[in-house]
C-alpha cells in the first residue's frame, strides 16, 4: 500500500534552503514562494524571495518584495532592519525614495525621542544620530548611508586606520579587539567607530566580523555636507557625541569615573562644544574663570612664562580626551597657565557653576581633581627647573 506524506513547513523550508545552497536559484525561489504562501508572516523567507528575484534579474518583482518587507519591519518596530532593506531597495528601484520618506515620517510620529506610542504597534527604538532629526533631515541622512557586507572573519578596519566613518550593525556580530585582546562583541543595532570619527584620530582597535554581517556606513564627508543644509544634523551629532563619546571619556577619567552612571550622563549633557582656530588661546594665565575643558579634537599646548624669564616654558601637550582647567576650579584661583591650540580643533567646556554641585555632593571627585592639580604642579616646577624634557 502506497504511503503519502505531507511535508511540514520546516521540511519545506529545509528543501528551499538546500536548493539555495546548491545555487539553483529558480527552483529555490519557487520553493520559498510555496513556504511563504503557507507562512506569509515569515519575514526571513520574504527577504530570501526578494534576494532571489534580484539574482534572477526580476527587478520589479524584487522591488515589490523588498518594499513589502521594509514596510512590515517598520510597522513592527524593527527600524534598523527596515533601513537595511530600504538601502537594498534603492539599488533595484529608482522610485524607492517614497519608502525612505515613509520611514522618516513613521519615526517622527512614533519614535521614542518624541514619546509617542501607538497601542497596536511596538515603539521604535531610539537610534543614535537618527533619533533627534526632523523627518526631512532623517531622510537625507538615510539616503547617504552606505550598506556594507562582511564575510565571517573579514576585517572592517584595523588599529591606526583613518576614522572617517561611523557604522551601525543591521545584522550579524562584529568583534572589537586590540592586540589580540577582545574588548567587545557588538550585535544588531550597535553603533561603533564614533571615537575616531569625532576626534579625527586614527582607529584605536580592530573590528572583525564574527558572523556574516551587514552594516550601514555614515561617512564624515556626507555628514558635513548635510550640516550646511540641515542644522539639526549638527545638533544630533552633538547629542550623539555627548551621549556616547563624552560619557565614555568621563567614565574612563580618574576624576569622574566614581560618579553613578546616571549622574555622569547628566554631567556630560552640561558640556558645550567650543571650536577653536590654530593659534587661539582657550584659557589665558591670570584670567578669573573656573571652567573645565576636555579636548575633543586637536592638539593643545600648555605653557607659562615664569617670573624673571622672557621665554615661555611648555608644560604639556594635550590631545583628545585630556582634561584641563582643574586648578582654577578646585583652588578658586586665577589661571596658572595658558592653553593654546596648535591646530584647529574642538574642546568641550563645562562652567564652574555646573561642576560645583558635583564637587559638593561627591567629595571623591574633588579629591581626584585635587590630586590631578597637585601632580601637574609638581610637573610644572620640575619643567621650570629644567628637570624634565
Amino acid at each position: 500500500m502506497a504511503l503519502f506524506f505531507r511535508r511540514s513547513k520546516k521540511d519545506d523550508k529545509s528543501h528551499a534552503d538546500a536548493l539555495y545552497t546548491k545555487g539553483q536559484w529558480a527552483a529555490a525561489l519557487a520553493a520559498y514562494e510555496r513556504v511563504l504562501a503557507k507562512d506569509p508572516d515569515n519575514l526571513a523567507v520574504l527577504r530570501r524571495v526578494g534576494d532571489l528575484q534580484a539574482k534572477l534579474g526580476r527587478a520589479k518583482e524584487a522591488a515589490e518584495a523588498y518594499r513589502d518587507l521594509a514596510d512590515r519591519y517598520a510597522r513592527g518596530g524593527f527600524l534598523m532592519q527596515a533601513i537595511a532593506v530600504y538601502k537594498i531597495l534603492e539599488r533595484c528601484d529608482p522610485e524607492a525614495d517614497d519608502v525612505g520618506r515613509r520611514l522618516a515620517e513613521l519615526y517622527a510620529q512614533r519614535g521614542l525621542a518624541r514619546g509617542v506610542r501607538e497601542k497596536d504597534q511596538q515603539p521604535l527604538p531610539k537610534i543614535p544620530l537618527f533619533s533627534d532629526l526632523e523627518p526631512e533631515a532623517f531622510r537625507r541622512v538615510l539616503q547617504k548611508t552606505i550598506p556594507r557586507s562582511l564575510a565571517m572573519g573579514e576585517t572592517l578596519f584595523r588599529q591606526g586606520d583613518p576614522g572617517e566613518s561611523v557604522f551601525v550593525v543591521t545584522s550579524g556580530v562584529v568583534r572589537v579587539e586590540r592586540r589580540g585582546t577582545v574588548l567587545a562583541e557588538l550585535g544588531e543595532g550597535s553603533f561603533f567607530g564614533e571615537a575616531a570619527f569625532f576626534s579625527h584620530e586614527p582607529r584605536n582597535a580592530d573590528v572583525v566580523a564574527v558572523t556574516p554581517t551587514e552594516l550601514l556606513e555614515i561617512r564624515r564627508e556626507d555628514v558635513e555636507a548635510l550640516i550646511e543644509r540641515y542644522p539639526g544634523v549638527a545638533d544630533a551629532l552633538h547629542a550623539f557625541y555627548r551621549d556616547r563619546v563624552l560619557d565614555g571619556v568621563l567614565a574612563a577619567s580618574h576624576a569622574f569615573r566614581s560618579l553613578p552612571p546616571e549622574e555622569r550622563k547628566n554631567l556630560a549633557r552640561r558640556f558645550e562644544i567650543v571650536r577653536v582656530d590654530a593659534g587661539q588661546d582657550v584659557v589665558r594665565e591670570g584670567e578669573d574663570d573656573r571652567s573645565v575643558y576636555i579636548v575633543k579634537r586637536g592638539r593643545f599646548r600648555v605653557w607659562t612664562v615664569p617670573p624673571g624669564r622672557k621665554d615661555p616654558v611648555v608644560l604639556a601637550t594635550l590631545g583628545p580626551g585630556d582634561l584641563f582647567g582643574e586648578v582654577a576650579l578646585v583652588s578658586r584661583t586665577p589661571r596658572t597657565a595658558t592653553v593654546t591650540a596648535e591646530e584647529a580643533g574642538e574642546v568641550l567646556r563645562a562652567g564652574g557653576e555646573d561642576l560645583d554641585p558635583v564637587l559638593e555632593h561627591h567629595p571623591q571627585v574633588r579629591q581626584a581633581l585635587e590630586a590631578l592639580r597637585d601632580g601637574r604642579a609638581r610637573d610644572t616646577v620640575a619643567r621650570i627647573l629644567g628637570r624634565r624634557p
